[in-house]
């Protein structure tokens, strides 16, 4: 197999640890790449150590066996990917669309740093979750928490029984520019998959004399968004309680909840959430979350 020494610019980039945990993974990348005109890129990351080297590796790098099974899995899950994507291409919505390509790199290295790393170039990353996922349930933890926080792009999760076809995409925010990524993230993502679009600004309690003042604050953060995506009708919600809460609670009824990548919600929604859940970094510049000229 040829392994690309670079992710390639805006690619749809997949987290792979083994086959065939990465199936759910790989079809969701797949199906975003073609709806968004994206290319997939498989990132397997191979360990290495210096010190205490384990059983099946030598100091400095894996063993032959080693690498010998990372190439069998890459092989299966690319040989998975170009079958999804030709299953795709045959599929009445995306008759006329270019068949996305399919590239695959292989790293030594950190799991998590190499992730982060790889985000530079990606339009997202998207990994698998807990006992089902891309990434081993034993690490998951801490390298899902890593490369959320850390990612240069947004971080898409799949929750395990997540992202019913046919749902809305839920967008949580604070009322601040914060939020503004994740907002065109989420209309983007409404807008491709032809979904509808809620967003969710929570207040404290004893705010409840300001009701209308949030409201009118969530308006003012949607209006733009509204002149962009004039086919899209946003359901404003605006509730008292913890937004974490209620993002988790009302995920059950979604494909997808968006959140920023600033303060608790994110992690709570990677264990809670039953939807897939994206991740999307404050930092992010609007050019990286621009919609394709045509959505489906």
């Amino acid at each position: 197999m040829t392994y690309e020494a670079i992710i390639p610019v805006g690619a749809v980039l997949v987290g792979v640890e083994s086959w065939p945990a990465a199936a759910e993974s790989v079809s969701w990348a797949a199906e975003q790449a073609f709806r968004d005109g994206r290319d997939v890129c498989l990132l397997h990351v191979v360990s290495a150590t210096t010190l205490d080297t384990p059983p099946g590796f030598r100091a400095g790098g894996p063993s032959e066996p080693e690498q010998d099974h990372a190439a069998s899995v890459l092989e299966s899950v690319r040989n998975y990917a170009e079958l999804r994507l030709d299953e795709l291409s045959r599929a009445t919505t995306f008759v006329g669309h270019r068949r996305p390509a399919v590239s695959v790199v292989l790293e030594v290295g950190s799991a998590a740093r190499g992730l982060d790393e790889a985000s530079r170039h990606a339009s997202m990353l998207v990994l698998g979750s807990r006992g089902r996922g891309t990434i081993r349930s034993r690490i998951l933890g801490s390298v899902s928490r890593s490369t959320v926080k850390d990612a240069r792009c947004p971080v898409v999760v799949l929750r395990p029984g997540g992202g019913a076809v046919g749902r809305g995409v839920l967008v949580g925010i604070d009322g601040t520019v914060d939020s503004a990524p994740a907002l065109e993230f989420g209309f983007a993502q409404a807008a491709l998959r032809n979904l509808p679009v809620t967003v969710l600004y929570c207040y404290r309690l004893h705010g409840a004399d300001r009701r209308d003042e949030y409201r009118l604050l969530a308006a003012e953060c949607v209006a733009g968004l509204r002149e962009r995506y004039p086919d899209l009708h946003p359901r404003l919600r605006v509730e008292s309680g913890s937004l974490t809460h209620a993002l988790a609670e009302q995920s059950q009824t979604m494909h997808m909840v968006v959140v920023g990548g600033n303060g608790g919600v994110a992690s709570h929604l990677l264990d809670h959430a039953h939807s897939v859940v994206a991740v999307v970094p404050s930092a992010l510049s609007h050019a990286d979350t621009s919609p394709p000229a045509t959505a489906v």
